[in-house]
């Protein structure tokens, strides 16, 4: 192979981590737009959302709930990509708080709200829902910021708890009624008082101090590796070939997994 040619094939292999370097560290420019992109994506998050409201209004359930879950797709990717991209700033961190509070504090309970609306009207009830179920993602919001500049709290109950259901979890477990409905049809989880009721307990959850896993930060051993691997690729092959069917088991796995998460919490406090 000729010098030069494989000089050039050395550079052009190269290139990805040159434009990496001076996307993390420009100051302006042409590369200081890719910086851009978390908020970018926190913004496109927001008019997911919105758009969700939309086509819950019209009885497009299906779509409304596909794109609630999938703006809590972008929600975990802007943090990570603004990390990666070395451009965190107290702006990005303030938009996605107000953005968080609006897609999985109000977008949930009006996709519900119509939902059931379009069964019949209780008499405000399911307006109340909505009402509380945003008062209490507000607070859960605004406890989570609060605890970020905690430095009294445990590490280690820090690193592998949260207080309360995460607002993004706490929407996806809205539509879990919406998603057995999807599946299953008709069943007495479109009660409409039942529902009412779910959510209600569901927004309480979020706004209290009750621990819940925080699955982030867990370390994976080796001898745990296979099985890991192994559920994971359960669940992605379950959400391409059965969607819905494993939202639902997933969301029900998890608010199972609540008590023994508390007791666990409750050990590792007291050792």
């Amino acid at each position: 192979m000729p010098h030069d040619l494989k000089q050039r094939l050395i550079n052009f292999f190269k290139m990805p981590n040159k434009i990496l370097y001076n996307i993390r560290n420009s100051k302006k420019g042409f590369f200081e737009i890719f910086r851009l992109m978390p908020n970018i994506i926190t913004l496109s998050s927001l008019c997911i959302t919105l758009t969700a409201v939309r086509f819950s209004m019209v009885s497009e359930y299906v779509l409304a709930c596909s794109l609630l879950l999938f703006a809590g797709f972008l929600d975990g990717m802007d943090g990570r990509l603004a990390r990666f991209l070395n451009s965190s700033s107290d702006f990005g961190a303030q938009l996605d708080s107000l953005v968080d509070f609006v897609n999985f504090g109000v977008v949930p309970g009006f996709i519900v709200y119509f939902w059931i609306n379009s069964y019949g009207d209780i008499f405000g009830l399911d307006w109340a829902m909505v009402l509380i179920y945003a008062v209490c993602a507000a607070i859960r919001l605004a406890r989570f910021n609060v605890d970020l500049n905690d430095k009294k709290t445990n590490p280690i109950i820090q690193k592998y708890f949260f207080k309360g259901i995460p607002s993004p979890v706490g929407a996806a477990l809205t539509t879990l009624p919406l998603v057995l409905f999807f599946e299953f049809g008709q069943g007495f989880y479109c009660n409409q008082i039942l529902v009412i009721v779910y959510i209600f307990i569901l927004a309480v959850m979020m706004a209290s101090r009750v621990p819940t896993i925080s699955i982030k930060k867990i370390p994976i051993k080796n001898g745990n590796l296979f099985l890991t691997s192994l559920i994971l690729g359960s669940i992605i092959f379950g959400l391409i070939v059965k969607p819905w069917l494993t939202l639902a088991i997933i969301g029900i796995v998890y608010v199972l997994s609540i008590p023994i998460t508390i007791y666990y919490f409750i050990k590792i406090s007291n050792s």
